[in-house]
């Protein structure tokens, strides 16, 4: 709960019914936070208020935001990974390329447009980037390019919104077991291809507890922040496999 907030802290969580933005709402909400997420689908758990929203939608998310009234958390968790659609620009898909920015990057800052004005004071905004945006992850440039987006945003706005008491970080998870990473497993032929240092991929729960952190007021002078929660994979500099290079007569080495 921040500062000034006699009731329950309020959040809003984009991609609030699924994978780490699921498991976010359903931790606030064990914790007596209400929590309202926002997501194309409702969320399965019976404490959190669903919201059906397309964060394309400006509109949507202005009238939204007017509905909801004060917060004191905004997560904007909402994402998309297109891959093998989305690829090296000569094999990328020009509309995965367009749809990922859209719902990533554009998406995300027409969230923070929409509910900005609806945070207190002493507020949380936090971002979710990605690995991928500190380390190469090959073949998905649009992916990478609206994560390497969202961590220069998460640090303008940090600076931004100082004026107002509103701390904004950003996280970015590695390999987190969601259905978005199991479209990955797949063509990487098996998780023990992922060679992380953990030798497991993270639970969204584990990522949960982070975002619960930083809109807490155990964080109260954390803000501008870009923390991986990725078991030391960019430490290790190997979380994803890396293309082989190729020799004469069109092998792959090794």
């Amino acid at each position: 709960m921040t500062a000034g907030s006699a009731a329950a802290p309020v959040a809003v969580i984009t991609g609030g019914a699924q994978g780490i933005g699921g498991a976010a709402a359903a931790l606030l909400a064990a914790r007596g936070w209400t929590v309202h997420a926002l997501d194309l689908r409702d969320s399965p758990e019976a404490a959190v208020l669903s919201h059906r929203c397309d964060v394309t939608d400006g509109a949507a998310l202005a009238a939204l935001a007017g509905e909801i009234g004060p917060i004191d958390a905004l997560i904007c968790s909402a994402g998309i990974n297109l891959r093998p659609r989305d690829n090296s620009p000569e094999r990328l898909e020009l509309a995965a390329w367009q749809k990922t920015l859209d719902v990533n990057l554009t998406g995300t800052m027409l969230t923070v447009r929409a509910f900005r004005p609806s945070i207190r004071p002493e507020g949380a905004i936090v971002t979710l980037g990605s690995v991928a945006a500190l380390r190469a992850m090959p073949w998905a440039d649009a992916y990478t390019a609206s994560k390497g987006a969202l961590v220069a945003l998460t640090r303008s706005w940090a600076v931004d919104y100082s004026r107002d008491g509103i701390r904004v970080n950003c996280v970015c998870p590695g390999p987190v077991d969601t259905g978005m990473m199991a479209g990955m497993i797949e063509q990487h032929a098996g998780a023990q291809q992922l060679q992380l240092p953990q030798q497991r991929m993270a639970r969204p729960a584990e990522v949960a507890e982070l975002i619960a952190f930083l809109v807490s007021p155990g964080s109260s002078y954390i803000s501008g922040t870009v923390i991986p929660v990725d078991g030391a994979a960019t430490a290790h500099s190997a979380g994803m496999p890396f293309p082989r290079r190729r020799v004469p007569g069109g092998q792959a080495a090794g």
